[in-house]
């Protein structure tokens, strides 16, 4: 028999100075939850009525925890609640259903659904944060509802309300419309015939300065430095910059296995020169290396291997610089002489460089990649102290502070637009005319300013001012 159990501290005491009992339980379907209390009075009624519906088998347990019998004996004339389609949505696209969403997307829309459209409590386990009212309303709205845009329109205005970030509120209202989307062309819910998130096409997001800025409408003097300045030195990193936290990255070598800081130094040169996302430098693999062009055929989503973020992002090639080529090869002899396979089934990012316990094996074609932790934490754990490092330490470069690993693949991006076709780097990059315009204009202004000089050019220059190297060389045999 299962049986609901206390999470201590019991009761937990808030911030505010509120408590709240909280129970930790099994579903219906072996899953486990929380749910808090703001009596201990009200926590073992709970309990009691749990172990009763439990008793009677799942599906009476199932009705009980998602309170199907008040909800029906609730429910409006024409049809569910919007929380019942919800819970629906996210059950019939799971990942492993066949045309189910991609882990990573799955896991952010239950996130928000749960958060902003079913009115669940948010925040790590140690920190328990109140449910939105509004997303309670929202969840018990009939569902039928949603074929005007009237409601919808309201929802982003109480979130506004309610203090919800921009980007949130973008986020949310996504979630929503796509679980609309999914109800209008179900079986499952005829009440609903159309998303009416879409009718509702009235501007969501303002251009006022101040709401671009997250301000007031008075912008500060330094606004238009702010922008053109450290912003896009952190957003898009120059060549130098990647030199710079490269030449780092090969300093770390203290009591660590000694390939592990030239398999970062490589990652680094893999996303800069192939201007590539942080999931798709872990999916390659040695075959997937030619002559000139590298072939981008598979990614690591959330410990998988994936067939990458949108359709016309894998498979393609990308133009390998001359300098990541030589990269290439002088990493390839290091791991050779280290005794690492390098066939072609092998990742060029191997995930258990750092002992065999690390790292998945591709029980189809062999060779083994990195795990969902490991992609995870590389760009926090090896990158970003690398990339604050320089930014504290070398002059001119203060700018970098705040880079990411993504940083990466937008400096190799507006680097190539110096000097490339912008239609050849969108679809050797995997993106969109559109999106180069909308978030590169900084580097197609400098396109149409500057005399062209190819990355090959820039790449070699930064290189031989920060390690005196022009290739490769400085990678060094591990014994």
């Amino acid at each position: 028999m299962a049986k609901p159990w206390k999470i201590k501290p019991w009761p937990y005491l808030r911030k505010d100075g509120r408590k709240s009992w909280r129970l930790g339980y099994v579903d219906h379907e072996k899953k486990d939850h929380s749910k808090a209390f703001s009596t201990a009075h009200d926590a073992r009624d709970w309990t009691r009525d749990y172990i009763a519906a439990e008793r009677r088998g799942k599906e009476s347990l199932r009705r009980f925890l998602l309170d199907l019998d008040a909800k029906e004996l609730n429910a409006p004339r024409g049809g569910r609640f919007l929380g019942e389609i919800v819970v629906l949505f996210l059950a019939h696209n799971r990942p492993e259903d066949e045309g189910g969403l991609a882990p990573s997307t799955h896991a952010g829309y239950r996130y928000l659904c749960n958060r902003h459209l079913l009115g669940h409590e948010g925040g790590p386990k140690h920190k328990s944060l109140d449910p939105w009212p509004y997303a309670q309303r929202m969840a018990m709205t009939p569902a039928t509802e949603f074929n005007e845009p009237t409601v919808a329109r309201g929802f982003n205005g109480e979130m506004i309300r309610a203090g919800v970030s921009l980007a949130t509120r973008q986020h949310a209202y996504r979630a929503l419309s796509a679980c609309i989307s999914w109800a209008a062309g179900s079986a499952l819910v005829p009440e609903i015939t159309t998303n009416g998130c879409l009718l509702a096409n009235e501007q969501r997001v303002s251009k006022r300065r101040s709401a671009r800025r997250g301000g007031k409408g008075i912008a500060s003097s330094d606004h238009r430095t702010a922008r053109q300045g450290a912003d896009v030195e952190s957003w898009a990193l120059s060549a130098l910059a990647v030199e710079h936290i490269r030449a780092r990255m090969l300093t770390r070598t203290a009591q660590r296995n000694p390939l592990i800081p030239q398999r970062d130094a490589v990652a680094v040169s893999l996303q800069f020169g192939l201007a590539a996302r942080n999931q798709e430098i872990f999916g390659l693999r040695w075959g997937n290396v030619g002559k000139e062009m590298m072939d981008l055929l598979e990614v690591i989503s959330w410990g998988r291997l994936d067939e990458g973020k949108t359709f016309n992002s894998t498979p393609r090639q990308t133009t390998m610089p001359s300098l990541l080529i030589k990269d290439l090869k002088a990493w390839k002899k290091l791991l050779e002489s280290a005794g690492h396979p390098t066939r072609d089934e092998d990742f060029i990012i191997s995930g258990d460089l750092a002992g065999s316990r690390y790292g998945v094996r591709d029980p189809g074609k062999g060779g083994c990649h990195f795990t969902r932790n490991q992609a995870g934490k590389w760009g926090p754990k090896y990158f970003t102290p690398m990339a604050k490092g320089v930014a504290k330490e070398v002059k001119g470069l203060a700018g970098i502070l705040a880079a990411t690993e993504y940083s990466l693949r937008r400096g190799g991006i507006s680097t190539r637009l110096r000097s490339e076709d912008p239609q050849t780097i969108a679809a050797e990059c995997g993106t969109s005319l559109q999106m180069l315009d909308r978030h590169y204009s900084f580097a197609l202004n400098e396109y149409h300013r500057q005399p062209a000089r190819p990355i090959d050019i820039v790449w070699r220059e930064a290189r031989r001012k920060v390690t005196g190297e022009s290739g490769g060389r400085h990678l060094r045999a591990v014994s």
